[in-house]
């Protein structure tokens, strides 16, 4: 065996198993997440919960913003960390630690912006994160770059459970909001000792003029691009509260957070490997012939859920919610098109930062925020909430994903077909699926049956058609586990040996 097909088969196992860790680790933080919610929810008020939302959103804009990206340059795994760490460390400290600053100072101005003058402490002390975010910067990203999702399993498990552990006895005692607050830093603080703990290597400040430049280049446009895709998925709660009312606002909350939610897990999982795998396939120059596979296996798990949500979106928000909330249905039916697109979109971002392409990342996600603009608000004069939903899903399909694979087919030496054709049998199947599901469920009129059946006459039609196609990708996964011996008595390439940086 060569060393070249050895490496890459080491690669694919150490991208697998961290891959399944991922999952290990999302499914666990959620459920630790979803108790310290019901929890606390129990011992608060609801304006303690508004506070709270208010710091949140400063603290996501100034950290997309806190390191300029610099990370991603190491993310990559294609350059040396001997040379990239310390200068992406200093960046870090120097940009999280200025916009810890601000936001502590324009507290009193922040929350006035959002009419809740409570949440001012609560902002500066949740401020404090990101400059701990910033010292935790580089040996985060050295556990992502190398694969070690088995041990962050722990770290971050115990990082949440540090906040329930924290949250509770404040509660009690009349924190109020600053709980909430106080609580989080105590869970980054843990975290923070935990990735210094089991980084790799461990790197002081340093400065590079030079790898400075670079990873500002790689990493400036991925940060604003994090910014405007920010504003991008918040547009619509702004325009449907001033464009209809609060009732509408709160019935689109619960179906976007519900469309969103198959999403937002299979992302993170596929997140916790894609950027350090795609940077050293596009090193090896093999990731334009392996991204229409990635394609293919994202959207064979992806366009079921999706069809599932839209045939069965009124059972399911009535039998999980109550019947009060059966408006949401509609909502959630338009959703469900976009909470597959935007997979396929977040993967695309992925192959785009492997790639080293985060120009092209910025620009996409600006076109997306001005295509979005008049589609939101047509969408919603025409057909209210179940407009937004449609809107979002005709600007994903019409405008975002063509323009991510124009960018990607000329920068993989790849072409649309190529890139797009593995995910047309998982398409195909889960429209069928869709049909058949929505046919049964509609036959029963008790909404939890009518769920139950219309799910397992959808997921049994999909399963029929797919199934060879599942055992083809059930082969792959099972090659990816596969080390050769001869593998490993040469021992796996250290990442600073596979070349210089690709920036």
């Amino acid at each position: 065996m060569s060393t070249t097909k050895g490496h890459q088969r080491t690669l694919g196992s150490r991208a697998a198993s961290a891959t399944v860790w991922g999952g290990v680790n999302m499914a666990l933080g959620r459920v630790v997440q979803f108790s310290t919610t019901i929890i606390v929810a129990r011992l608060l008020a609801p304006e303690h919960f508004g506070a709270l939302a208010v710091a949140l959103v400063v603290q996501t804009i100034a950290t997309n913003m806190a390191e300029l990206g610099a990370t991603a340059s190491l993310a990559r795994g294609s350059g040396d960390p001997d040379r990239i760490a310390p200068t992406v460390f200093t960046i870090a400290l120097v940009t999280s630690g200025i916009m810890t600053a601000t936001a502590v100072t324009l507290a009193p101005v922040l929350a006035a912006a959002f009419e809740d003058p409570a949440a001012t402490p609560v902002i500066q002390v949740l401020s404090l994160t990101i400059l701990l975010q910033g010292i935790a910067a580089v040996p985060s990203t050295m556990v992502w770059r190398d694969f070690l999702q088995k041990p962050r399993v722990v770290v971050d498990v115990s990082s949440a459970v540090m906040v329930l552990v924290l949250v509770v006895p404040m509660a009690l005692g009349g924190w109020g909001a600053m709980a909430l607050a106080w609580s989080r830093v105590g869970g980054q603080l843990l975290a923070l000792a935990g990735y210094w703990i089991i980084s790799p290597m461990r790197y002081a400040p340093g400065f590079d003029r030079d790898v400075a430049k670079e990873v500002l280049r790689l990493g400036a446009p991925l940060a604003l691009a994090n910014l405007v895709v920010f504003v991008t998925l918040n547009l619509d709660y702004l325009m449907i509260g001033r464009m209809l009312d609060p009732t509408a606002l709160g019935l689109y909350l619960l179906a976007f957070n519900l469309a969103g939610l198959p999403s937002s897990v299979i992302t993170a999982v596929i997140r916790a490997t894609a950027v350090p795998t795609f940077g050293r396939l596009f090193a090896e120059g093999t990731l334009g012939t392996l991204a229409g596979r990635f394609v293919a296996g994202v959207s064979f798990g992806a366009f079921p859920i999706s069809a599932m949500l839209i045939a069965l979106a009124h059972p399911l928000i009535v039998t999980a919610y109550g019947a009060p909330w059966a408006q949401a249905g509609i909502a959630l039916a338009t959703l469900g098109v976009f909470g597959a697109m935007r997979i396929l979109v977040e993967l695309f971002a992925d192959l785009s930062v492997g790639a080293g392409k985060t120009m092209w990342l910025f620009w996409v996600q600006v076109a997306w925020l001005i295509a979005l603009v008049p589609a939101l608000y047509g969408g919603i004069s025409w057909w209210g909430i179940a407009g937004a939903g449609i809107a979002h899903a005709t600007v994903a399909c019409l405008v975002v994903i063509p323009l991510y694979v124009k960018a990607l087919t000329s920068v993989l030496g790849t072409t649309a077909r190529e890139l797009l054709g593995g995910s047309l049998p998982s398409l195909l199947a889960a429209m069928a699926a869709g049909v058949a599901a929505w046919a049964a469920g509609s036959m029963v009129t008790d909404p939890a049956l009518s769920l139950a059946t219309g799910g397992l006459v959808g997921v049994s039609v999909y399963t029929l058609l797919v199934f060879r196609q599942g055992r083809r990708l059930v082969a792959d996964i099972r090659v990816l586990f596969k080390n050769d011996d001869d593998d490993g008595a040469k021992g796996v390439p250290q990442p600073e040996a596979e070349g210089g940086v690709a920036v």
